[in-house]
């Protein structure tokens, strides 16, 4: 198969077993900031510089620098990240597709993040009380008594939920239209419907163009010239594209396949051992044969106007 010549644009998508092959999740996560904004202080800061009232903002922070607060907020962060790396995006209202094929493993993981997320609540909620007397000190004349929950409302201003539901089908109306406006409807859901696949795909094929850009720059020097660092984490993110080239195409399309073949045979070809970063710092005809590999697939994945 030429993959220079099928693999130059997407194809229409139909997905008429999109329901069997896929499901909606949605993450939530709710953390206290810790801010607040003074209306006081900020008339002050205008006064103060002769600026018009509302030209200046102080925000506060309630508790100054708290450890475990900030523990809580870059964890939620970093699980969000998690959770859109293994899902495709679906509605701008928060859902995201998954591949039924990784969703125990995204339920598995999601849940165990819970916990960890608990345990941080829990660890916050402890110090608090503590926290609050030392933002006696540490914020000065901005403390507020009024501005600081108790420790049992506090703890409502935390949540961690994964909410799933099926894809719905393209002809599921429930209302009371007349068969004219019914088939408009459906017309205009199943072009949408449609877009929507199309577009959770592209985000596979962009994310996949970005892995690859990055391993090709980590390998791109020559022989005798100073060697690029090569992260593991680089290398492992391409692996990772390959299996959710596999796992995520959800409409058969071929380009997809075409392309995550091509690189399953560079990267682990029966017959070959599967290259490592390793081997690809030392060996300098492997390295050529894979830049030219991965320079081949960049060219020929799809750009979506998106």
């Amino acid at each position: 198969m030429d993959t220079q010549t099928t693999l130059q644009a997407v194809p229409a998508v139909s997905a008429p077993t999109i329901q069997s092959s896929a499901m909606l999740v949605e993450f939530t996560a709710g953390v206290w900031t810790g801010s607040k904004k003074d209306k006081d202080a900020s008339a002050e800061v205008a006064i103060r510089n002769n600026a018009d009232a509302g030209t200046a903002t102080v925000t506060k922070m309630l508790l100054g620098e708290c450890g475990e607060l900030d523990a809580l907020k870059k964890f939620v962060a970093n699980v969000r990240n998690e959770h859109y790396r293994m899902t495709m995006p679906w509605s701008d209202l928060g859902q995201r597709l998954i591949p039924t094929a990784l969703y125990f493993d995204y339920k598995q993981h999601m849940s165990g993040q819970e916990q960890v997320f608990n345990g941080l609540v829990q660890a916050f909620l402890d110090v608090y009380d503590w926290e609050v007397i030392q933002a006696k000190t540490k914020i000065g004349d901005l403390f507020n008594d009024a501005d600081y929950l108790s420790r049992h409302a506090l703890a409502k201003k935390f949540h961690f939920t994964v909410t799933e539901v099926p894809v719905p089908e393209s002809g599921d109306f429930r209302v009371d239209v007349g068969n004219e406006q019914m088939s408009v409807l459906k017309t205009s859901y199943q072009q949408h419907y449609e877009r929507q696949i199309t577009n959770a795909m592209g985000v596979i094929f962009d994310r996949t163009r970005l892995y690859l850009e990055r391993l090709y720059n980590s390998l791109d020097y020559n022989e005798g010239e100073p060697r690029k660092k090569l992260m593991q984490g680089t290398f492992d993110n391409v692996l990772e594209m390959i299996d959710m080239l596999k796992v995520c195409n959800l409409t058969g399309d071929t380009q997809m396949e075409a392309i995550r073949v091509k690189l399953e045979d560079q990267f682990r070809g029966v017959g070959r051992l599967p290259i490592s970063p390793e081997s690809l710092k030392e060996d300098s005809h492997l390295r050529t044969e894979t830049k030219l590999v991965i320079d081949d697939v960049i060219k020929s994945l799809p750009s979506l106007d998106m």
